[in-house]
């Protein structure tokens, strides 16, 4: 082969080369110039928005992070602007609720009410009523003075001198000018001396039930009752009103202590709420979702928003959740 031959296919095999490079270069830029999938699907700031839904009803069911269950934790906030924070996790997601709040801008809350004295819903409380003004402070009439968690989360409360009312079933309180609750549970006059031993299913049973309307709207909280006290509503004289458009699913949504198909049918929830930072409930999210419900976990989806105009309820979550495709075969 010549000289001159060899130097034109030289030249020919290096501009191959730089074609190559340049468009491997091109597509190494445009990839990082593009968001990720999971980037785009994160819509933390738009769930802490307080302005983006100020005429309505609002609930976000905080995420509280942590390698164990860490309890629950959500805010309601009324169209009038009214502020109640229900539960407030263990002791340890206390912090991370009160940053939660910080994002919100809230520094007094109107109410705080406590489902029940156990450590994973009470516990929270010792930090918030420090950090935060508490106007008014609801609890079940069960004091718990054996429980470190329920005496740190109290000893605040009383220093700063907050007004404490115990609730049961038949009281009905406000929120703002437009949100009701009906107290449907713990039984009336029972409490405190129907628990004696503090075993978790006794403490759990005597969890507050309280039903929300809003509108047309109805919100029913479940706290941690077993099937037996759910079984007992329904056969209540409030078994009419346990229907209603959302529930938060009793339990963290345990199967093996709640969620009897009895419940299930006299609630019909559209929405079903399971505040459970670990997800741990695949068999009831199914049995659920083959009766048409829309379930959504923290643990899956990250902080939950809930908002509605009184006519219909709209739900936007931190993160979408996709079930992992079966099979899995190339």
């Amino acid at each position: 082969m010549s000289f001159n031959r060899l130097t034109v296919v030289s030249r020919a095999i290096w501009t191959a080369l730089a074609v190559i490079l340049l468009l491997t270069a091109c597509s190494k830029e445009s990839s990082t110039m593009e968001p990720a999938p999971e980037a785009a699907s994160v819509r933390t700031e738009q769930i802490f928005d307080r302005e983006a839904y100020k005429d309505e009803l609002t609930i976000r069911y905080f995420l509280l992070e942590g390698e164990d269950l860490m309890g629950d934790s959500f805010l309601i906030i009324s169209p009038d602007g009214q502020t109640m924070l229900i539960d407030a996790g263990l002791p340890e997601a206390g912090t991370q609720v009160i940053d939660y709040l910080n994002r919100l801008g809230i520094e007094t809350l109107d109410i705080a009410l406590n489902t029940h004295p156990h450590i994973d819903h009470i516990g929270g409380f010792a930090a918030v009523a420090k950090e935060k003004e508490i106007k008014q402070f609801y609890m079940v009439n069960l004091p718990y003075t054996k429980s470190s968690a329920y005496n740190n989360a109290m000893s605040p409360m009383e220093e700063k001198k907050v007004p404490v009312r115990t609730l049961e079933e038949g009281d009905v309180f406000q929120l703002g000018d437009q949100v009701r609750f009906e107290v449907l549970s713990p039984p009336k006059g029972e409490l405190p001396d129907a628990v004696r031993a503090f075993s978790p299913p006794e403490i759990n049973d005597y969890s507050m039930v309280f039903r929300m309307t809003y509108g047309e709207r109805t919100f029913l909280f479940t706290a941690d009752i077993y099937k037996h006290r759910e079984i007992e509503l329904t056969a209540s004289p409030w078994a009419a009103k346990l229907k209603s458009d959302m529930m938060d699913i009793p339990h963290h949504g345990s199967e093996s202590t709640s969620s009897s198909e009895a419940f299930l049918q006299a609630v019909s929830p559209k929405i079903v709420i399971m505040s459970q930072n670990n997800f741990q409930s695949p068999n009831l999210k199914e049995r659920l979702e083959k009766k048409g419900v829309e379930v959504y976990s923290t643990g899956l989806h990250g902080h939950i928003l809930l908002h509605s105009d009184g006519q219909t309820i709209q739900v936007m979550t931190e993160k979408d959740w996709e079930p992992p495709q079966k099979g899995g075969g190339t």
